[in-house]
């Protein structure tokens, strides 16, 4: 998959993906905002159905209480039935459409009567037993309000008065009739409460399904129970019209039986495809579709409920995030449109780019990108172009390297050619060197070679530096002792002419320390030691001999002269020849390998010849240095007479 299309998809899953994530987010966590303020208002509203019937049922019973208590004052066996009718109308008022069946059963007999025909005097008040049982000489009076409203609008359809628009006006009553009980309701808040502070026993009012029940008193003694029996779908009717429906909400009730009650008849069967009778079990909002019915079943088995739609609304709250949405989504589009040749750009660079290093792998260093820009790629357009230039360049010193390692190469095999590669037996001694350049090639020098006379011509040197140079200087001094050697015998002077031409032909600060020895027949070793390191000469018996510096380094101040000194070797003796590259040596802690562990090692190998004397140095100084480079050339020589 090209960078390209992963950038376009990296932008769609970063942009498409959290937009669409988010706008469900929204759309979930509105909807559920909305269905709560939703069941919220219904259950308001259902809490208010059943607070304005406990005001209708409330202003019922006062009204009933009112009118058997005036009818209680009939000194008689029993209040008089025709009376109670007569004063139904006035004392319900426009409650009486609300009420079917009024009755009244006594619980005691009446008050005494004095002699003047008044009533007893009054005892005094006594708080509410328990109901009393019905007295049997005083029968119930039962008054059929309905039977009376019936019969008056067959009278009045007689007499030809009940047109259409007559009876809508009555309708239109009964609903005024619940409105003015429920506003008397509200007025009488305030006696309520002056009634409570004056410790006036409230009325009990308690309804059971279509029943109205409140115990009838005087002067606190209780003279029956009166009941009214109400129209539901009257009252129910009237209460629910008072239910806003503004967001098409259905007010409803259910009564103990199960009927169902709404103000508008062509609603009953969209409550009944919500069930809404299975719902008023639960009493707690529930969504059923796109409604929300919110239920709550009062003391008297009666149920009120509120199905309130939700579908216009959630439409709306679908289209406003589509909406949201789609605008989310053409600005990503729009975006699109401009990330698309941005990417293409990008792409072309990064192609010219790549092109450029698979063309610089190729062993093309010439090659260079063009620097289109000042942003990040024409900066790594131009960090390209350096690094090409700078493997230009390094290639050429590379190649100029590789040219001079080869001739150093070659170098160190002249060099190595030019050293002995085999020991010498001379007579009865046996002579053996070897030398490690610190570089390619070395200053260090070694040499054994036989002399005319029986004698036999010892050298061992080391050139100031290393390299090069140190190398040319050591293959001319060694030249020059080969060949002037045979021809003359005084060490001292033949060293003394060499220092006068070293400080002649060669820069300042550059000298050679030097031991030059010739071993006669007589095994007499003749030695000049040019400021070279003390060299070894170990008996038999375990002593050792220094062969210690005879004069100054050859080319460093010249014209100081020389010594030529004398030992006399015997069988068994051991000759040891190095450089300071040896006892120089260091480790990883900057600490020398040092002439002690050289004497060391002479004294416990010398019994065993000259090349158990040479591999062991040779091990030791390589397990000391470990993996620190050597610093500087070693030159080990070995004789044993």
């Amino acid at each position: 998959m090209s960078l390209r299309t992963r950038l376009i998809l990296a932008f769609l899953l970063l942009s498409v993906v959290p937009l669409s994530a988010v706008t469900l987010y929204s759309y979930t966590t509105s909807v559920r905002a909305f269905e709560r303020a939703v069941e919220r208002e219904a259950t308001q509203s259902a809490t208010d159905i059943g607070r304005r019937m406990a005001m209708v049922t409330d202003d019922v019973g006062r009204r009933m209480e009112g009118l058997f208590e005036a009818s209680a004052d009939d000194p008689g066996p029993n209040p008089n039935p025709d009376e109670v009718r007569a004063k139904l109308g006035p004392m319900l008022g426009d409650a009486a459409a609300l009420v079917e069946r009024v009755e009244f059963e006594p619980m005691s007999p009446p008050l005494p009567a004095d002699i003047s025909g008044a009533a007893a005097k009054v005892p005094p008040p006594r708080p509410p037993g328990p109901p009393q049982p019905p007295d049997p000489r005083r029968p119930p009076i039962v008054v059929d309000v309905g039977a009376i409203l019936e019969q008056t609008r067959k009278e009045i359809e007689a007499n030809g008065v009940m047109t259409p628009e007559a009876r809508a006006d009555m309708e239109k009553t009964i609903r005024d009739s619940v409105h003015a009980a429920i506003a008397r309701k509200e007025a009488m808040k305030a006696a309520a409460a002056a009634m409570a502070a004056a410790s006036v026993p409230p009325l009990s009012v308690k309804m059971e399904g279509r029943e109205i029940a409140i115990p009838v008193r005087r002067h606190g003694r209780e003279l029956g129970r009166a009941r009214a029996h109400l129209n539901l779908d009257r009252t129910l009717g009237a209460i629910l019209t008072l239910t806003r429906s503004d967001q098409g909400e259905i007010p409803f009730a259910i009564d103990r039986r199960g009927a169902l009650y709404t103000p508008d008849p062509a609603q009953k069967a969209t409550l009944e495809s919500l069930r809404v009778g299975k719902l008023a079990a639960a009493d707690k909002p529930q969504r059923v579709g796109d409604w929300v019915v919110v239920t709550r079943t009062e003391e008297s088995g009666l149920t009120f409920g509120i199905a309130r739609p939700l579908g216009e609304s959630l439409r709306e709250i679908r289209r406003a995030s589509v909406r949201n949405l789609s605008l989310g989504l053409l600005v990503i589009g729009l975006a699109i449109v401009g990330i698309v040749p941005i990417s293409h750009r990008m792409t072309e660079r990064l192609r010219a780019l790549t092109a450029g290093v698979r063309q610089l792998a190729a062993g093309d260093f010439r090659t260079r990108v063009p620097v289109r820009s000042p942003d990040e790629f024409g900066e790594l357009a131009r960090a390209f172009n350096q690094m090409a230039q700078d493997l230009e360049r390094h290639q050429a010193i590379a190649v100029e390297q590789e040219r001079l390692h080869r001739e150093l190469e070659l170098s160190r095999q002249i060099q190595t050619e030019m050293l002995p590669r085999a020991p010498l037996r001379f007579g009865a001694s046996e002579i053996r060197g070897i030398s490690f350049p610190a570089r390619e090639v070395g200053g260090d020098f070694f040499n054994y070679f036989e002399l005319p006379g029986q004698r036999l011509g010892l050298l061992v040197g080391d050139v100031s530096g290393k390299g090069v140079s140190a190398a040319l200087l050591m293959a001319n001094v060694q030249a020059t002792l080969r060949a002037r050697l045979p021809l003359q015998t005084d060490l001292a002077s033949l060293t003394d002419l060499l220092d006068r031409e070293i400080d002649a032909t060669t820069p300042g600060g550059v000298f050679v320390t030097l031991f030059l020895a010739i071993l006669d027949e007589r095994h007499e070793l003749h030695y000049v030691n040019a400021g070279h390191n003390p060299q070894y000469v170990l008996r038999p018996d375990g002593r050792v001999e220094r062969l210690s510096s005879t004069g100054l380094p050859i080319g460093l101040f010249s014209g100081h002269g020389y010594r030529e000194q004398r030992v006399a070797l015997a069988p068994g003796d051991l000759l040891f020849f190095y450089t300071d590259g040896l006892v120089e040596a260091e480790n990883a802690e900057g600490e020398q390998f040092g002439a002690e562990r050289v004497e060391a090692i002479l004294l416990e190998e010398h019994a065993r010849g000259i090349d158990a004397v040479l591999g062991r140095i040779e091990r030791d100084v390589a397990a000391f240095r470990g993996s620190v480079e050597a610093l500087d050339d070693a030159t080990l020589m070995a004789l044993r007479v």
